[in-house]
């Protein structure tokens, strides 16, 4: 009876994977229509406002999916993902508490919930008013869409995943200090077989105030002839104070690049990134680093071309000498 129960299990193991591997892919999918499609403008508002100043906007939303949709209206306070520029979180009840440059209490909107039809844009108006009483800084909340299924999650990445909205940053004051370091600046090899290269650049704001670094990676071969030109965050992500970003830029090319250039061999980086909004230029960012270009596979073709015709060679001269005897 155990070798008949063995024999049964063994053939019903590949039925069983399937239907296990069929249900993860079912509750999977099941999860992901849970997911928030819904489009928003403006996508982000950056403000300067005074204590006791208000201010009036709308946000502009429509459903992305084909089928209607109710969503929750939530004004919280966010942080920025670590080490991840641009990005959005929303915060937490406890760390909202904590927060000392959240705005959500400054922000009213005009209705608590919002149902989306396919086709049709609708409008949420808000009101900023600014506390007499707020002091200098750089305070922030999001406008934020939650799907109604979520609506009691009290998992911040969970709100996160299932959210769409708008990213609000409000200046308080003036002369805010725009500071910055750069950290890193490298490649993700050293040697590579083609012109596609990775490069990863670390940036600290050490500022009161957000910003976003712009700029150039430029590139040079051995010959010091210029092969091309990056441009380093070109979707101009916005790194929040006290915050650290990993930037990656990626360039592709051929071995004889768009303006004629070979690259081949070592190949010099460097960056160029400004930072500052009040003094455009001044205190700029520069890094350096290489690498190298070494098409092994075409190497190794051009090899074995050379040896062979070598041999072609010396063979077509001993037959040669041996036909003149």
């Amino acid at each position: 009876m155990q070798i008949f129960h063995a024999k049964k299990l063994r053939t019903a193991a590949p039925f069983l994977l399937l239907t296990l591997f069929l249900s993860v892919l079912l509750v999977g999918s099941a999860y992901a229509q849970e997911d928030v499609s819904v489009g928003v403008s403006p996508t982000f508002q950056n403000l300067k406002l005074q204590p006791g100043d208000k201010y009036n906007g709308e946000l502009v939303t429509w459903n992305l999916s084909q089928e209607p949709a109710k969503y929750k209206i939530l004004v919280k306070g966010f942080k920025q993902i670590d080490n991840t520029p641009g990005t959005a979180v929303l915060l937490s009840d406890e760390e909202e508490q904590k927060s000392l440059y959240s705005a959500s209490s400054w922000i009213t909107v005009n209705k608590d919930s919002i149902e989306l039809v396919p086709n049709k844009n609708e409008k949420i108006l808000y009101e900023i008013n600014v506390p007499k009483n707020a002091t200098k800084g750089e305070y922030h909340a999001m406008i934020s869409l939650i799907s109604e299924n979520y609506v009691k999650s009290n998992d911040t990445a969970t709100l996160t995943n299932v959210s769409s909205g708008m990213p609000i940053l409000i200046r308080i004051g003036d002369n805010f200090v725009e500071s910055a370091e750069l950290l890193t600046f490298k490649t993700s090899k050293n040697i590579y077989e083609k012109p596609s290269v990775l490069f990863t650049t670390i940036i600290n704001n050490t500022g009161d105030t957000h910003i976003s670094p712009t700029g150039e990676i430029i590139l040079t071969n051995i010959f010091n002839k210029e092969i091309a030109r990056i441009k380093f965050n070109a979707n101009s992500q916005s790194l929040l104070r006290d915050n650290t970003g990993n930037y990656t830029t990626q360039w592709t090319d051929k071995l004889i690049t768009e303006n004629k250039q070979l690259a081949v061999g070592p190949i010099k980086a460097e960056l160029i990134v400004t930072y500052r909004e009040l003094q455009p230029g001044f205190a700029p960012l520069l890094a350096q680093t290489s690498f190298y270009i070494i098409p092994w596979k075409y190497i190794l073709l051009f090899a074995i071309t050379i040896a062979l015709i070598v041999v072609l060679v010396k063979v077509k001269k001993r037959k040669k000498r041996l036909n003149s005897r």
